[in-house]
């Protein structure tokens, strides 16, 4: 009897396996948690890295705006420079083709003023003096050649009456209505005009554009 009334059982004590068990699964539970601090760890610096990339890529983006900014108000300048420039060479270009297509037609022109004529002013002056006589005759010879097919003149002479034509009715043109003082230094010749290297008188000729004169030579004497 004494048997079943004697020391407890060891049933209730942890047995060496359950022991082992139990550690091998702490072990895990904390190799577990040590690889997810390391991985919260990593993500941290993940995030910290990626906002570090960000500031930069929004200091790039703003140098690059700016950047940009700049070169399109600097491009917007050059073209206004670039505009004005064209604008302000653009009556010289006018005169320049004016002139050479006078050249190319002198030739068929039988008025006076084409063996003194020198430059695209001095044609104007010219032309100006008596407008509608020049005017009249230019246009009706460069209709005369242009259904002549046999020359070769017809197109240029129409350009030239249509530059000339440009400049008569130019409200800001006038012409002079007598001829100016004379030229007693002769700078107003060319070269091949005073031969002579000589004094020479000068009358000279032309028109005002802009309230600037241009004169022409009309008139020379020994």
């Amino acid at each position: 009897m004494g048997h079943w009334f004697g020391n407890p059982s060891n049933d209730t004590q942890e047995s060496p396996k359950d022991a082992q068990k139990k550690e091998e699964t702490l072990k895990k539970v904390q190799e577990e948690n040590t690889a997810l601090n390391r991985d919260k760890n990593d993500l941290a610096r993940e995030k910290d890295k990626l906002a570090d990339q960000n500031k930069t890529l929004t200091t790039e983006k703003e140098n690059l705006t700016t950047a940009l900014s700049t070169a399109k108000t600097q491009a917007e300048q050059t073209s206004q420079k670039l505009n004005e420039l064209e604008r302000r060479h653009a009556p010289y270009q006018k005169l320049e083709k004016l002139y050479e297509a006078f050249l190319e037609v002198k030739d068929r022109l039988n008025f006076n003023f084409v063996a003194t004529t020198h430059s695209a002013m001095d044609l104007i002056a010219s032309v100006l003096s008596d407008s509608k006589y020049y005017v009249e005759n230019l246009y009706n010879q460069a209709s005369q050649e242009l259904s002549d097919k046999r020359s070769d003149k017809g197109e240029k002479l129409a350009e030239l009456f249509d530059l000339l034509f440009e400049y008569v009715k130019d409200n800001k043109f006038e012409r002079l209505k007598e001829p100016s003082a004379y030229d007693h230094s002769c700078k107003k010749l060319y070269p091949e005009q005073n031969t002579s290297q000589k004094m020479q008188r000068v009358v000279l000729r032309g028109y005002k554009h802009n309230d600037k004169v241009y004169h022409t030579i009309v008139d020379m004497g020994s």
